[in-house]
């Protein structure tokens, strides 16, 4: 069961014409298709100059310095799971997502803002935190999983009042896990003869500040400084070892 995992669902409207329609229709989308273009290739002329420090809107301020820094952490400390499978009781357990360098989408609206991004995370699982899933009959997942992480700006009322919709995802199973400024909430669906169901909700820490004791702890996991770079690296490093033809939990 990969309890420290996040999957997100797409949702695809389609639409419906007849065939008499149909050509009016491409007509209308090669014609839309024509001006998303231009205003994508009007976006990448003119660069962003909007810094962190000038942002009022926290969450606008630490997406900003996350694209300018590279990396960020969300810490979630001591929270509880509840399992589906009766014979197990609650625990507690910590983890952090390690977001890295991430992929900024266009600024179609010009308002020099980061509105979406997208990223690679890896989440690194303490010992403590690993030693409570195993005796709560959890299995499959190592000190180090590879993530993906997605947030969109969400407008509301006038000014600069809004927040960012956040999710990390995992890409090879049904968990989901949403993030809404320092609240999450998160679900996995178990399929009939496993026993991989949970759910949890809680607060975690979004911080830049490698100091943190904790993010100490995964730099001394890590045997190297946190950077944007030794990210990249962790994560490239944990996709093969879980990708290859015998994988190997790590210890």
């Amino acid at each position: 069961m990969k309890i420290f995992t996040i999957a997100a669902a797409v949702l695809l409207r389609c639409i419906h014409s007849s065939e008499a329609a149909a050509p009016k229709l491409r007509a209308n989308m090669m014609g839309a298709s024509s001006e998303v273009e231009d205003e994508v290739a009007e976006s990448k002329k003119n660069e962003r100059t909007t810094t962190a420090a000038e942002v009022a809107n926290p969450c606008r301020k630490r997406i900003s310095q996350y694209v300018s820094g590279g990396q960020m952490f969300f810490i979630v400390a001591n929270q509880t799971i509840v399992l589906g499978d009766p014979s197990t009781d609650p625990f507690t357990f910590t983890n952090i997502y390690w977001m890295c360098q991430p992929t900024v989408a266009p600024d179609l609206n010009g308002d020099g803002m980061y509105d979406s991004v997208a990223s690679r995370v890896n989440i690194y699982n303490p010992p403590s935190s690993k030693e409570a899933a195993v005796s709560a009959g959890a299995t499959g997942f190592g000190k180090f999983t590879t993530h993906g992480y997605t947030a969109s700006w969400v407008k509301q009322g006038d000014g600069d009042g809004g927040y960012y919709n956040e999710l990390v995802v995992d890409f090879g199973d049904t968990t989901v896990w949403q993030i809404n400024g320092k609240e999450f909430i998160g679900y996995e669906t178990s399929p009939r003869g496993t026993t991989g169901g949970m759910v949890t909700s809680g607060e975690g820490l979004w911080t830049m500040d490698t100091s943190n004791p904790l993010l100490q702890d995964l730099a001394t996991a890590m045997g190297s400084d946190l950077t944007a770079e030794t990210c990249a690296e962790r994560y490239a490093e944990t996709w093969e070892e879980s990708h290859s033809s015998s994988i190997e939990v790590e210890e």
